[in-house]
């Protein structure tokens, strides 16, 4: 596992980048095309349960909060640009390891998109762990990370260290972390095509193709998967 930033530093480096993170992050094809991704998982995911009953953990800036009542964030410079795209959902300050129902209250669900990829093992296993008193026996967390089984084909260079984006993840590791809370209900790979290395014209046209491969055994292969995991009781 990578070493971790200190919560400060990485609390201070989001809010330096709040103002521009949705259109350097999403505001361009590459972007646009996970965004698309992600909310078709979730749209399948998330049929038929109402916001008010999903908390988006590290909302950022509230890209998702679409289908969320509730967002939470450690960053007040991501939340503040959530709360004027989002004036009517419930946001709230904390620190996703110190998280508690009887502040923050119960769920059905829980999203946390491009967060765990962010954390070492401990930090991340004590964020499932308080992750679990928020959402309800037999509800559900939605978390994506990148693939192990997509990284060992090319690894990292070697300058790539640090926090940032530097866990990876298999399904074993996730029934591990989250063992005796969390149990694996279901898996989506995301990226299946190396989209940033084809031309930009292109990648509009293979989001069908990309999210039905991540649904096949190929899937396993994909840069990125969403996982849904169900709370034990």
């Amino acid at each position: 596992m990578p070493p971790s930033a200190s919560p400060g530093a990485i609390e201070s480096y989001y809010d330096d980048l709040a103002p521009r993170y949705d259109d350097d992050r999403f505001g361009n094809s590459y972007g646009a095309f996970v965004d698309a991704q992600e909310r078709t998982i979730l749209k399948h995911w998330l049929h038929g349960i109402a916001p008010s009953r999903v908390v988006d953990l590290g909302c950022g800036t509230g890209r998702l909060l679409d289908f969320a009542g509730t967002g939470i964030d450690v960053s007040e410079g991501m939340l503040a640009v959530a709360a004027r795209k989002h004036p009517d959902r419930r946001l709230l300050r904390a620190s996703l390891e110190e998280l508690d129902p009887s502040l923050h209250g119960t769920y059905a669900v829980a999203t946390c998109f491009h967060v765990l990829m962010h954390l070492d093992e401990p930090t991340l296993v004590r964020i499932l762990e308080r992750a679990s008193s928020l959402v309800e026996p037999g509800g559900h967390l939605i978390v994506d990370i990148p693939s192990r089984h997509r990284r060992r084909w090319k690894r990292r260079s070697p300058s790539a260290t640090g926090w940032h984006g530097n866990t990876d993840a298999t399904a074993a590791d996730l029934r591990r972390w989250g063992a005796g809370r969390w149990a694996l209900a279901g898996r989506r790979g995301l990226l299946t095509f190396p989209i940033h290395r084809l031309p930009s014209r292109w990648r509009p046209l293979l989001g069908g193709l990309d999210a039905w491969l991540g649904r096949t055994p190929l899937g396993r292969w994909s840069s990125y998967h969403v996982y849904r995991l169900e709370r034990l009781p």
